[in-house]
């Protein structure tokens, strides 16, 4: 700035800046529910570097409880649908299998119809199984995809609602800051 041929701009100012730490007042969060308020942790520093500035670091920690809720509604959620996922993948490759006459004798095939066996039980014999020879369209597997899957849409619904976050007739934030002079 020293070789312009113009002065300094008169409507820029230069803040002044303070020469020992500022203190502020603790900052107040509120919200009413059902559980309570929101859990809050703080840190504040001020001080000045050797340079002269003023340094401030703030740093806030918040935990919600209905944060909490929708957290776990999605890891309940997560989890249902990553069981039916495997389930329907076995009892897939049960019906593929069945279908395309695979030999029952080999160690794979027979240790995935003895485990999927399991989960069609309760539906054996509600059909039919129609077949040529030993190809095989296992209506039993089929309807234990289709019930399973039902049931997992279920459960993940029953989760929306008991994780649900609870309904108050008041809910209010406030922030208050107060800044002290030295």
């Amino acid at each position: 700035m020293v070789n312009q041929p113009y002065g300094p701009d008169p409507r820029y100012q230069r803040a002044q800046e303070p020469t020992e730490p500022m203190p502020y007042s603790e900052q107040t969060y509120v919200r009413g529910s059902a559980d309570g308020e929101i859990n809050r942790q703080s840190v504040h520093e001020s001080y000045v570097d050797p340079s002269g500035r003023q340094v401030e670091r703030r740093e806030e920690i918040y935990e919600d409880p209905e944060l909490r809720r929708a957290n776990a509604r999605y890891w309940v959620a997560a989890l249902i649908w990553f069981l039916l996922t495997l389930l329907e993948i076995v009892l897939g490759l049960r019906f593929l299998f069945r279908l395309l006459a695979a030999n029952s004798y080999n160690a794979f095939v027979s240790g995935l119809y003895s485990f999927s066996y399991i989960f069609i039980a309760p539906f054996v014999g509600i059909f039919g199984n129609p077949g040529l020879k030993a190809h095989v369209f296992e209506v039993s597997t089929l309807i234990a995809m289709i019930i399973y899957a039902l049931i997992a849409w279920a459960l993940v619904a029953l989760s929306r609602i008991v994780f649900a976050p609870p309904l108050t007739a008041r809910s209010s934030f406030t922030m208050r800051r107060q800044r002290r002079q030295p």
